[in-house]
């Protein structure tokens, strides 16, 4: 069994920083697709002149003068947003995009409409006009 890799600091000082990157609006399936990145980051205290990184429960108050408080940016995890009745063909907008946006689009969409398939909205409770695709995650090791 895989052991599940460590996270690259203390849950508790982890957050994370949701930034919209429009990189696609001279595209054809700008009005289809938006990016979204988000920054993981990692909240660091420092104590003293070297710097030595401590717990935010390390000082004995939490206004210490002589700690200094950074966010390092640990991770990132893309979204796409993909709209699915604006623009164009959602199913070939996604194709276009990157091939792990082409898989999924394969899975969930109908080639012709650019809608859900029949089989995925019976599944679904509510089926919307856009869906959130989790594209990729990375994290730093700690």
């Amino acid at each position: 069994m895989t052991e599940p890799s460590p996270l690259p600091g203390d849950p508790s000082e982890l957050h994370l920083r949701i930034s919209y990157d429009d990189g696609l609006w001279d595209t054809p399936q700008a009005d289809t697709l938006e990016c979204w990145n988000v920054a993981v980051l990692h909240r660091r205290r420092a104590h003293g002149e070297h710097h030595e990184p401590v717990s935010s429960s390390g000082c004995t108050t939490a206004d210490c003068s002589s700690c200094t408080v950074e966010d390092v940016v640990v991770g990132s995890m893309t979204f796409y947003r993909v709209h699915l009745d604006r623009g164009r063909n959602a199913y070939w907008a996604m194709e276009e995009e990157s091939e792990e946006l082409y898989e999924t689009a394969q899975v969930l969409l109908d080639p012709e409409t650019g809608s859900f398939t029949d089989e995925v909205s019976e599944q679904l409770e509510y089926v919307g006009s856009a869906l959130l695709v989790m594209n990729r995650v990375t994290l730093d090791p700690p």
